[in-house]
This record gives structure tokens, C-alpha cells and sequence, in this order.
């Protein structure tokens, strides 16, 4: 059950692993994200979900073998009073059977998973260059020369700043590699170009920042107001959840070997 949250976690975009709590309470939690409800009312009901996961197996099985499958998912974390053996004791599956689920258990159990996404936007483009003119980088501890928005988590960088380098590899590409596994979606504030970066390449994306005729102004060269393009925005976030920075056609034609410059 480890594995299958550790699994989710990355799904929905989350960068450190599950936090343990404890066996009970962690059975419920996986088992409910997975659809196998408890009864109503009852905190960490692990009892509760592990009866809707057995009934939810098929009636054809045996109730020894779904037993045993349950244990087989849920025995490594300890639930229970250990045997001689060091299975689970098989006592403690009988009280499972003893759980009456509610009616509507079976409809609950449907599988919903949170869409991974990207970071929120202010709707206004002078919103976002004023609240990160100030801020400063974690790494350095200074507000960044050319800011680099992680459009994954939040977190502002030193974009081809010399202070952040280590050894040939800039701060961008120092973030990839942690938040993103090698794939990193920047917005470059002062320009507002998006920066992606997938391993060794980057390219230089379109603004998602325009102005009410819907071009771009970068650099701010023109001083009119720009705005948030939601079709634009969303569009990159469906390249970044789909992984398909290697596929796309304005990606490929436009990158280029060089991401540790950033």
C-alpha cells in the first residue's frame, strides 16, 4: 500500500513522499483514497475500509483467500497483533467480517484521482512582476537579477545567475532535476517568456501573459497591460501533465542542448 500512495502522491504532482501517521490510520487514509470507504462517523475506520476492499474482491473468491490477499496488502504495516510467524493474526481479519458497511459504500468506491496541475496565476501580468520583485531566491538569499517562476511548485530562482551555479549546472536546471525529475516549467517574469527545460534541452515557449489585442509584449518594451490567457495557460499545463514536452511540434523545433546555462 506503500508503493500504490507513493504512486498517487507523484500523480497529483506532490514532491516529498506520504508522511506516516500511524498503521491504522494509514490503511484507512490509502484504502479511502482508493475508494474503499468506512462506516460514516468513524475516524480512521480501518476496519471499515478494509471490509469494503474484501467485499469489492468478488463473491467466487473464499473469504481465506481474500484474507489472505488483504494481508498480503496491508501486512507489512503492522496491523494487528503479530503472530509467531509474522503474519497478521488472523483474528483481526475476522473482525473485518463482523463490519456491516452502509448502502451506499459501493457507490462511493469509484476511484478519483486529483488532476495534477500547475500553480495558480494572478489574472493580471504587473500583479505578478511587483509581489516577485522583492522576493528573494532560497538558494542565495537574494532577490533573483532575472526571477524564474517554478510554474510546478512556486518557488523563485536565479535564472543563468552566476550566484546560484554549481559547477556548470544553473539554478533552473538545479530545480528541474529535484521538482521535476529533469522537466521544468518557468515563467520568466521579466520577459514573460515560459521557460521549459527537459534534461540536457530547453525551450523558450510562448508568453501566457498578453495584452487586450492578444499579443505579447516581452520585456515589457511597450508598457500596456497584460493579461492572463487561460486557453494558453491551460494549453501548457496539458503539455506538462501528458508529458509531452518531447512530442510536441513547437517544443522540438524551437529547443535547443543547453539547459544548464539556466
Amino acid at each position: 500500500l506503500w508503493r500504490v500512495e507513493a504512486l498517487l502522491a507523484l500523480l497529483d504532482g506532490d514532491a516529498a513522499p506520504p508522511v506516516r501517521t500511524n498503521p491504522g490510520a494509514d490503511v484507512a487514509r490509502i484504502l479511502t483514497r482508493l475508494g474503499f470507504v468506512g462506516r460514516k462517523g468513524v475516524l480512521n475506520d480501518a476496519a471499515g475500509c478494509v471490509a469494503s476492499a474484501i467485499k469489492a474482491i468478488g463473491e467466487n473468491i473464499s473469504v481465506e483467500n481474500k484474507a489472505a490477499l488483504m494481508n498480503a496488502w496491508c501486512g507489512h504495516m503492522y496491523l494487528g497483533d503479530d503472530s509467531e510467524d509474522g503474519d497478521v493474526d488472523g483474528a483481526y481479519w475476522g473482525e473485518f467480517k463482523l463490519v456491516e458497511l452502509p448502502r451506499d459504500a459501493e457507490a462511493l468506491s469509484a476511484i478519483a484521482h486529483k488532476r495534477p496541475g500547475l500553480i495558480a496565476l494572478p489574472e493580471r501580468g504587473e500583479e505578478l512582476y511587483l509581489s516577485l520583485m522583492n522576493t528573494n531566491c532560497k538558494r542565495c538569499q537574494k532577490p533573483p537579477r532575472d526571477p524564474a517562476l517554478c510554474l510546478v511548485c512556486g518557488e523563485v530562482c536565479c535564472c543563468a545567475g552566476a550566484c546560484c551555479r554549481r559547477g556548470k549546472h544553473g539554478e533552473c536546471a538545479q530545480h528541474a532535476a529535484v521538482c521535476g525529475a529533469g522537466v521544468g516549467v518557468f515563467l520568466l517574469v521579466k520577459s514573460t517568456k515560459i521557460l521549459l527545460i527537459r534534461g540536457k534541452r530547453i525551450c523558450l515557449y510562448p508568453s501566457v501573459y498578453l495584452d487586450q489585442h492578444g499579443e505579447e509584449d516581452e520585456f515589457l518594451k511597450r508598457g500596456r497591460p497584460l493579461f492572463l490567457n487561460e486557453r494558453r495557460y491551460g494549453a501548457l499545463e496539458d503539455l506538462w501533465v501528458n508529458g509531452a514536452l518531447d512530442y510536441d511540434t513547437l517544443a522540438l523545433h524551437t529547443s535547443r542542448v543547453g539547459s544548464d546555462f539556466y
